[in-house]
């Protein structure tokens, strides 16, 4: 999935589209507990209970970010979550300030006082930018499909909760 598109039934993450938007730079909120995601495999961001918890019980399928880094989708009944991040370009969530025009509701929020961009929600899909340091963000795409999960229809109250569990298990940033 694309971010910038409007509907999608695939797995994916939200990527950055191709045209561009300046904004200030003062708009970018700063991380302040700046963590890392260098060197740690996109299918290691989640633990095992995690992924449980969550309800993504199916075994994880590596990919490729448009970064350059691997990605990870875990499919399970109810939900599907796809981890794309972030550590080459060195533009962490400006980067997506920078495109906010391209992409459908831009939606500042925070999760766990880091700065967050939700984007593109559909009734089963959302897809959120996490600043987990001023270089490098987490884009993540959630789709709430089984109708058991609290979140069903309401796919960007689950990806806070994606994010959430993610920050818990990254290192602080050296």
């Amino acid at each position: 999935m694309t971010a910038a598109a409007c509907t999608s039934t695939g797995t994916g993450s939200p990527q950055p589209a191709t045209s561009t938007t300046t904004s200030a730079a003062s708009e970018v909120p700063k991380v302040v507990n700046s963590k890392t995601m260098k060197g740690i495999d996109a299918c290691q961001l989640l633990t095992a209970q995690q992924l449980q918890t969550l309800g993504a019980t199916g075994a994880p399928k590596k990919g490729s970010s448009p970064w350059g880094d691997a990605d990870c989708t875990w499919s399970g009944d109810d939900v599907t979550i796809n981890l794309a991040p972030d550590t080459t370009t060195g533009a962490g969530l400006a980067q997506t300030y920078k495109k906010k025009s391209s992409f459908n509701g831009f939606q500042p929020t925070t999760v766990s006082s880091y700065p967050a961009v939700q984007v593109n929600k559909q009734s089963l899909s959302c897809g959120l930018f996490l600043g987990v340091s001023d270089t490098q963000e987490l884009s993540m795409t959630v789709f709430v499909e089984g109708q058991s999960n609290p979140d069903y229809h309401n796919p960007c109250a689950f990806a806070p909760k994606v994010a959430a569990a993610v920050l818990v298990n990254l290192p602080a940033a050296r």
